[in-house]
């Protein structure tokens, strides 16, 4: 007896280059033993219908066809632990990124190849953050990345972080159960994988499976500290300078001193004056193309 996949499709992250019809054609081509069924998100009350859709069809395998927002919808409508497969459409691909997900014909290849980890989730005021969260000048960043993603890492690397030489500085204040203490950065970032969906490693100790996050700072002073986050962001190697820093937690609060605007998975959440973030420990099942991330 076949296992029942459900197909989530956003019609809006497009298709590449293929009609819908031809997509699940690739699809079952690749995933054997699966019976498929399809279901498209309109925008409109698309939270309640998955979570019939999902009810209804009781599941082995949810397969996401979006972005990192779909991702996300899906993810926040998921009461059951049922495995699901990315194939990274649209242009904010960051999770599928850190799954070792870069194409659509990796998200095929995983599928064929099922392998699966329990992947952590980060509670960020009640709110669920699967990849990334931010305060301040990395908004900005994390968009400019994705516009200049054609043109070379290097190139928009040289054009780009000069801006972080006179971008002011924001004073944060971090408390965990066993310390407190302060930070001034032009970059605070809540990480739980470690790149961009550009690849661009900004968090080079993140793993999605070891039950912790990291919040992450970018201070760029000298050329020196240009040059570690340089490094870090194409080679993944953590400079030994101040211009990137980072701390592995399991749960902290974070006081927005300045008041500077904050985002989670890329959608902006105003400008809070504190935020309480958790970590989930293997929250969710996600096909992976790598072997688990966490080793002890």
């Amino acid at each position: 007896m076949k296992q029942k996949a459900l197909f989530i499709f956003n019609p809006k992250s497009g298709t590449g280059d293929f009609t819908f019809p031809e997509l699940k054609e690739k699809v079952l081509a690749n995933l054997d033993g699966f019976e498929l069924v399809d279901f498209e998100t309109t925008g409109e009350n698309d939270p309640q219908k998955i979570r019939d859709q999902i009810n209804q069809l009781t599941p082995d395998l949810i397969l996401v066809g979006g972005g990192d927002g779909t991702v996300k919808l899906v993810a926040e409508n998921l009461e059951k632990s049922i495995p699901m497969a990315i194939l990274p459409l649209g242009s904010a691909n960051g999770l599928a990124k850190c799954l070792g997900i870069d194409l659509l014909e990796d998200g095929l290849d995983a599928l064929r190849k099922m392998m699966a980890i329990s992947m952590d989730a980060i509670e960020i005021n009640g709110e669920l953050c699967l990849h990334l969260a931010d305060f301040g000048f990395n908004a900005k960043l994390i968009e400019g990345f994705e516009q200049q993603e054609g043109r070379g890492m290097l190139g928009y690397i040289k054009s780009s972080f000069s801006q972080l030489f006179i971008t002011e500085k924001y004073p944060f204040q971090i408390q965990t159960n066993d310390r407190t203490w302060e930070l001034e950065t032009r970059m605070l970032l809540i990480a739980n994988g470690d790149r961009f969906g550009t690849g661009a490693v900004i968090n080079p100790n993140g793993k999605l499976d070891d039950g912790k996050f990291e919040i992450v700072t970018l201070n760029i002073e000298t050329f020196d500290d240009l040059l570690d986050v340089s490094k870090s962001l194409i080679s993944g190697d953590m400079g030994e300078g101040e211009g990137i820093q980072s701390w592995s937690l399991t749960s902290c609060k974070i006081i927005n001193k300045a008041g500077v605007k904050f985002q989670i998975d890329g959608e902006l959440k105003g400008n809070p004056d504190e935020i309480e973030v958790a970590i989930h420990p293997g929250r969710f099942q996600f096909i992976t193309r790598m072997e688990s991330t966490h080793t002890t």
